[in-house]
């Protein structure tokens, strides 16, 4: 097939989809029903509150966490709500893990149609102290993990017709101080995220990126140089809070619903206007 035969075969592919998103809108009901979500990294903090939303707005969600009793303690507050949902727990940062999630959700749930890469790990150090092992381990979670995860679930999402991937990047991306491993991951996962969009859009995949500022989460209240650093941006932004994590959750949401059927390759900043200071 030459270049001309491609673009216009991805057009009629194209314009094939259009009435099912028309007509998932008339729908009643949750915007989310019928659709089955994967979030890594759900059994806290942001995580947990985007698995949380998916389940209000209908969504079936696998919940996928390195902590086998966190995934399972989310999994039972969606059941308890009159959710469907599983614990997929599982290392995300290793392809076997990926592949093993992926699998149990679907097999759990049906065929994955909307992803959530929110798995991620920080590491503080300047760059003279900041071991190799180290850079590798957050580069490993943060940024390999979504793209392995996105490779196992891709037939998926593109076989649905409207599959939808939404990484969780950072405000982080604007460069802070002793952090150039979290910092870089984060970066590389809103370039991962427009380059998936490119290639995964003509298969009706949307992909995204959610960037958040400072967030309260059981990390930032854990760790007194993060809270402080926080307390000190926040005084000079346009929203001068902290973020919630249901305020993050509320982006994916959207992102991930047929209400953002034009969209993709998008960052969406959720930092009170910090990166527009």
């Amino acid at each position: 097939m030459d270049a001309g035969s491609r673009e216009e075969h991805a057009t009629k592919q194209d314009r094939g989809r259009v009435p099912q998103v028309e007509e998932t809108r008339k729908r009643s009901g949750p915007r989310l029903e019928g659709r089955v979500a994967l979030v890594t990294g759900a059994g806290r903090g942001i995580g947990r509150a985007i698995a949380l939303r998916l389940a209000e707005d209908g969504a079936a969600v696998a919940v996928n966490d390195i902590a086998a009793h966190h995934a399972a303690a989310v999994r039972e507050a969606i059941a308890s709500a009159g959710g469907r949902a599983v614990d997929v727990p599982g290392d995300i940062s290793m392809i076997e893990g990926c592949q093993s999630v992926t699998r149990a959700a679907a097999a759990a749930l049906g065929p994955v149609d909307i992803l959530v890469n929110n798995a991620g790990i920080e590491h503080r150090a300047r760059v003279r102290d900041h071991r190799a092992e180290d850079w590798e381990r957050v580069l490993r979670v943060n940024l390999q993990g979504p793209f392995l995860m996105a490779q196992a679930a891709a037939d998926m999402l593109a076989a649905s017709g409207r599959g939808a991937i939404v990484n969780i990047a950072s405000a982080a991306i604007m460069g802070f101080f002793g952090q150039p491993a979290y910092d870089a991951s984060k970066g590389g996962l809103l370039t991962l995220t427009r380059s998936l969009a490119t290639e995964l859009g003509r298969e009706g995949v949307r992909v995204n990126a959610v960037c958040p500022g400072f967030i309260e989460t059981d990390m930032v209240q854990g760790d007194p140089e993060i809270r402080q650093l926080g307390e000190r941006q926040v005084r000079i932004q346009p929203l001068r809070r902290m973020g919630l994590p249901h305020e993050v959750a509320n982006a994916v949401a959207w992102l991930a619903s047929d209400e953002a059927s034009y969209v993709t390759g998008a960052s969406l900043f959720v930092d009170g206007g910090w990166s527009r200071r």
